[in-house]
């Protein structure tokens, strides 16, 4: 498993339980999927800032190994070193990647807009300034507010750490601002409209497609809410039926002649309705095991796949299988109270119909020990939400 961050603990689990032996890579020795009974943990080399030691490191991996061992990435840093090095990689590992152009896309937001447009799928209106002049312009012919989105998310985190997934701008000193500060770091931004509506006009289709192009898994589901609330990670999710939306996504996919695991991401926009799309991601996420959990396991049919096992197609799923991040939710929750969007009540109760959680495991107790600091995390809650009531009475 190519990262033991919580986007990689699902699919650990997944192995684990399956009885597939799984060694976990990370240069973070902090990470929580370290702490999973269900692999075995390697600090390694940073796939972006080492990515020549790392490459060294795998291949002399593979060199004890009787088989040649699969290769699983869960972050967009990872799936683009595999993508890129993906030739001297073939001879010692096995993987299923969709085309490198594919994967330029899913990291890069511009080629993943060109890519969708050329298959005629919305997505919102959207500049692409490269200098302050650039910016000015854009700045006097946009609707406020807009979303300043960078183009690669992983090097924006690294050079933006606590922005979360971009800046909103309300005014045209604010995006001019912004881009000043933007600008000089060497960051690709773009300046995107806001689609209109709230968490749970978000909707996602996942696949698995084989490397000679069968369907083996499709699974759609929506957000019900997320963090930061207007333009978050999910903090709760909902597997859903819609055929409508399900056809769509898979025609996708189709289109742009994608093979491996991908989550396609839309959002519809309340102004007219559209779907448009918002993301691409060929890796697991930490909302991986809503789909396991649903009746639907990529991450083995993915691992058996590539072995040669041809596991059957699963596209048959359960409706209503809700997915919890408890640390993301309250913060979510608590801003959605705050604005008068959601009752304590109603908040309570979406977590009693909970059965999917981003670390917590009745068979895999540590990791979420790890993730909620052996119970700090959660202790606290209590006290803040007081707090908020407190200040707001």
């Amino acid at each position: 498993m190519l990262n033991a961050g919580l986007a990689g603990l699902g699919a650990i689990r997944s192995l684990g339980r399956a009885g597939v032996p799984v060694v976990a890579l990370d240069p973070e020795p902090s990470r929580v999927g370290f702490a999973s009974r269900y692999c075995t943990g390697r600090r390694c080399p940073h796939p972006v800032d080492e990515p020549d030691q790392l490459l060294e490191f795998l291949i002399a991996q593979a060199r004890g190994e009787s088989q040649r061992p699969v290769l699983s990435p869960a972050s967009d840093a990872w799936v683009l070193f595999l993508s890129r090095h993906r030739d001297e990689l073939r001879d010692s590992f096995r993987f299923n990647l969709p085309s490198h152009e594919v994967v330029e896309a899913s990291v890069d937001k511009r080629a993943l807009y060109a890519l969708a447009a050329r298959v005629g799928v919305p997505h919102a209106a959207t500049h692409y300034p490269e200098t302050l002049d650039d910016v000015r312009d854009v700045a006097a012919a946009v609707e406020y507010p807009v979303y300043i989105k960078p183009y690669y998310s992983h090097l924006w985190h690294a050079a933006f750490p606590g922005t979360g997934k971009g800046i909103k701008a309300s005014s045209a000193a604010q995006l001019v601002e912004s881009f000043a500060r933007i600008l000089p770091t060497g960051t690709q931004a773009m300046v995107q409209e806001i689609i209109r509506g709230p968490a749970t006009n978000v909707q996602s289709i996942r696949v698995y497609i084989t490397q000679d192009g069968s369907l083996l898994g499709a699974f759609t589901n929506r957000k019900i809410r997320q963090y930061p609330v207007e333009f978050g990670r999910a903090t709760m999710a909902e597997s859903i039926h819609d055929p409508a939306f399900r056809d769509m996504g898979i025609r996708f996919f189709q289109d742009i002649d994608y093979r491996g695991f991908g989550l396609i991401e839309f959002k519809r926009d309340d102004r007219d309705g559209v779907l448009k799309v918002t993301d691409l991601n060929p890796r697991w996420l930490k909302t991986v095991n809503i789909a396991t959990d649903s009746g639907i396991d990529f991450p083995l049919m993915h691992y058996l796949d590539l072995i040669g096992e041809e596991p059957p197609a699963q596209l048959q799923f359960e409706a209503g299988v809700r997915w919890l991040d408890a640390a993301g939710d309250f913060a979510s929750a608590m801003s959605l109270i705050g604005i008068g969007d959601l009752s304590r009540l109603a908040w309570v109760r979406s977590w009693l119909g909970s059965r999917s959680f981003s670390s917590f495991a009745i068979d895999d107790w540590r990791p979420f020990l790890t993730e909620y600091r052996y119970g700090r995390r959660l202790v606290s809650a209590p006290v803040q939400l007081v707090r908020g009531a407190l200040t707001r009475s």
